[in-house]
Formats: C-alpha cells, sequence, structure tokens
C-alpha cells in the first residue's frame, strides 16, 4: 500500500484521535524521512526522484499538520466530512463574539500603553481559555458531536490568531 493512498494519522501509525503521541510521531516522522528523503534517490529514474520528492512534501504536510493541535482539530473535522473553513457564524455563540471582541480590544490598549505587565495577564488568560477549549473539542469529537466540534475548532481559531498578535506586539515592546 501506498503512503500517498493512507490518511496522515495512517502514515505515522497512529490511533485517529485528537489526543497524540507526540513522541511516537516523531519518531515516525524521523524513520519515514531516512527512507523517503530525496536525497536517497539522486541516482534514481526521474519518476523515482519525483515520487521520492513528493512523498518526502506529503510526509512533511502530515507532520506538520498532526503536530499542531488547531490544525490537526481541522484534518479530524475534514476526515469525518465537516468543512472546518466553511465559516458559519452561527456555530460561535454570541458571547464568544463578544469576548474577542474584548480581548483584541485589551490587546490594542496594552500595546498603546506599553503595557507588558498586562499583556503578560493576557497572553496567560487567552492560553488558559485555549487549552479548555481544546479540552472541550476532544471530548466533543470523541463523543460524535461534530456540530459541537465544529464551533469549537471556530473558537481555537480566534484563540490561536489572538496569540500570535500578542506575541507580535510583546516581541515588538521588548525590541524597543
Amino acid at each position: 500500500m501506498s503512503l500517498a493512498s493512507l490518511n496522515f494519522f495512517e502514515i505515522f501509525s497512529l490511533p485517529a484521535s485528537f489526543r497524540v503521541d507526540v513522541s511516537s510521531l516523531e519518531a515516525q516522522y524521523r524513520k519515514l524521512q531516512a527512507k523517503y528523503h530525496p536525497d536517497r534517490f539522486l541516482g534514481a529514474a526521474d519518476s523515482e526522484r519525483v515520487q521520492a520528492l513528493q512523498l518526502a512534501s506529503l510526509i512533511n504536510d502530515a507532520y506538520e499538520t498532526l503536530k499542531s493541535p488547531l490544525k490537526r482539530a481541522a484534518y479530524l473535522l475534514n476526515l469525518n466530512g465537516v468543512d472546518p473553513e466553511e465559516h458559519n457564524q452561527g456555530h460561535l455563540e454570541g458571547s464568544f463574539l463578544i469576548r474577542q471582541m474584548e480581548m483584541r480590544e485589551d490587546l490594542e490598549n496594552l500595546a498603546s500603553e506599553e503595557n507588558l505587565v498586562g499583556l503578560d495577564k493576557l497572553k496567560v488568560d487567552t492560553e488558559r481559555e485555549k487549552d479548555s477549549v481544546l479540552d472541550q473539542f476532544e471530548y466533543s469529537f470523541n463523543a460524535g458531536e461534530l456540530s459541537n466540534s465544529k464551533s469549537l475548532y471556530n473558537q481555537l481559531q480566534f484563540l490561536f490568531k489572538l496569540l500570535e498578535e500578542i506575541n507580535r506586539v510583546e516581541e515588538k515592546l521588548l525590541d524597543y
């Protein structure tokens, strides 16, 4: 059976679940990279070199997807017939959207005030919320509640993006 015909979990011989054994993932990744690295096929026919390059790319994509909780959640939804990128505002509670607007406003204020202490507190609070939503996603997904899982995934998108923005502001303030 070809690697290209397998889903990302199968490529790494892992169960298709939200919880991933990262050490097993990394060990399998290194093993597959060693086996399919394009440099091993330098003297091979053009078709074999192209295939090795495609497999190495597939292995890298699979690894990056399974390593990231956000990408892994999206991939699991996709595997179960749910388009994670189809944005449906009905999937997000109004209270969550209001909270996100407040958090972004807090970030803007903290950035303009150059308040690193407040920024750190916002980061810790956002990390805590993200971890809670990740746990909720895992529970919901394992229970087969795909609609709720989709809503939680959308919340995760907001939280991960906010954390990226917090990190950018923090780096900018620390550079001054």
